[in-house]
């Protein structure tokens, strides 16, 4: 594995995380994925695309594609860094509304989010436009996991794992047009 934070042993269900009181996530720096647990199929039957703004203004049309490489266990759908991860886990789950946040668009355009944080509650709710409740699907079918061992450096380093891993992982989440 090209990474600790892709093994299997490091990656927790968000159900069972948000189960735990206190959750057990640390209130440190660090990098984090999001995974894909449930079938690939599911994923890869729902909405698979999206039409982002580019330069200009101009529309980009942008097909989600089975990319994900073999050396992880899952797909792989948002990489991030933070200084607590902690909450930067709650802004992207956003528990407190287990209604939709966002609406979908017919013409599959990518829709303002809510916060600038919360990119992968967005993404769940676009890749499944239907879904009335999304924290249904966050809860048993995505999987969350996390390092926080930087030491020397740690700025620095947490820059270039985030990229490193957005590179290797290609996560569908973290696609962005050119600003």
């Amino acid at each position: 594995m090209d990474s600790q934070i892709g093994t299997l042993a490091n990656i927790h269900l968000v159900g069972e995380i948000l189960g735990r009181r206190p959750n057990g996530l640390p209130e440190e720096p660090g990098v984090y994925a999001f995974w894909w647990l449930a079938q690939k199929a599911e994923l890869m039957a729902a909405n698979t695309r999206i039409v982002l703004k580019g330069p200009r203004g101009d529309d980009v049309d942008v097909e989600y594609k089975d990319w994900w490489p073999s050396t992880i266990p899952y797909p792989c759908l948002y990489v991030g860094k933070s200084t607590n991860i902690k909450k930067r886990f709650s802004m992207h789950i956003k528990s407190g509304s287990k209604v939709r946040l966002h609406e979908a668009n017919s013409d599959h355009s990518k829709v303002k989010p809510k916060t600038t944080s919360c990119q992968l509650r967005h993404g769940i709710e676009h890749v499944f436009p239907e879904e009335q409740n999304p924290l249904n699907i966050i809860r048993k079918s995505v999987g969350f996991s996390y390092r926080n061992d930087f030491s020397e450096n740690a700025v620095a380093e947490r820059f270039f794992e985030e990229d490193r891993l957005i590179g290797r992982w290609r996560p569908w989440f973290n696609i962005d047009s050119e600003r």
